[in-house]
C-alpha cells in the first residue's frame, strides 16, 4: 500500500475511535491525514468504505505480522497462545490501534474476518492435535471467548492497569486453561519467550514511534 493510503488510513483509524459511530466527514479526515481533500478523492470510494478496507486491512496485516514467527512445529495451542499475546503487544505498541481493535474488535465485520482467517484455523488444530477438549458445536463460542480475552487484555494494557506481557500471558493462559490444556502446561506456553514480531512496512511512516516494552 502507498504511503499516503496508509496514512489515511492510519488516521481514520484515530477517527473512528474517538468518534461515537463509524461516520466522519472527508474535512475530518484530510484535517488528521493532512492531505488535500482531492487526494483523499483519488484514494478512497467513500466514507463507508473506507471503514470496511481499514478494518480488513488491519486483520489482514496483523495476521500476516503474528503468523510470520510461527514454525511448522508450533501446535494449535501455541499459536493460539502466542497470537493473543503478540497481539496484545501489538496493540500497546500502536495505542491508536489497540483502541481501534477494542472498540471494534467484537464488530459483525471483525468476526467474519477473524472466522474465516488463522485463529479458527489454530484453533481446529487445537481439537484435531487433542490439546483443547472442545466439541464442534463449541467453536463458534470458543472464538468469541478468545476475542473477549484479547479485548479485555487490551484495555487493561491501555488503561495502564497491567504491563502487556502480564496481560498478554494471563490471556492466553486463561483461554488455553478454558479449552481444557492442564494447567501447569497451559503456564508454560503462556509465559514461554515471545519471538520477534515482523516489523510493519518500510514506508509507513504513520504510526508513532514504538513504545519500549
Amino acid at each position: 500500500m502507498a504511503s499516503t493510503k496508509r496514512r489515511i488510513h492510519a488516521a481514520a483509524v484515530r477517527l473512528f475511535t474517538a468518534k461515537v459511530g463509524t461516520q466522519l466527514t472527508m474535512s475530518e479526515l484530510a484535517n488528521e491525514a493532512q492531505v488535500a481533500r482531492g487526494t483523499l478523492y483519488r484514494n478512497i470510494d467513500s466514507i463507508e468504505q473506507l471503514f470496511d478496507n481499514v478494518l480488513a486491512e488491519l486483520c489482514t496485516e496483523l495476521q500476516e505480522r503474528v503468523s510470520s514467527s510461527f514454525t511448522e512445529d508450533d501446535g494449535g495451542a501455541t499459536r493460539i497462545a502466542t497470537g493473543l499475546r503478540m497481539t496484545v503487544r501489538y496493540g500497546y505498541q500502536d495505542p491508536a490501534v489497540g483502541r481501534f481493535m477494542v472498540r471494534f474488535a467484537l464488530s459483525e465485520d471483525s468476526l467474519r474476518s477473524v472466522l474465516a482467517g488463522p485463529l479458527m484455523r489454530d484453533l481446529r488444530a487445537g481439537v484435531a492435535e487433542g490439546r483443547f477438549h472442545i466439541d464442534e458445536s463449541m467453536i463458534m463460542s470458543a472464538a468469541a471467548v478468545m476475542i473477549g480475552a484479547l479485548v479485555s487484555a487490551l484495555s487493561m494494557v491501555l488503561e495502564g492497569h497491567q504491563t502487556w506481557r502480564d496481560a498478554g500471558s494471563c490471556a492466553a493462559e486463561l483461554v488455553l486453561r478454558a479449552f481444557g490444556v492442564d494447567a501447569a502446561e497451559a503456564h508454560k506456553i503462556a509465559t514461554a519467550d515471545l519471538r520477534a514480531l515482523r516489523p510493519r512496512h518500510a514506508d509507513d511512516h504513520s504510526a508513532p514511534p514504538r513504545r519500549s516494552a
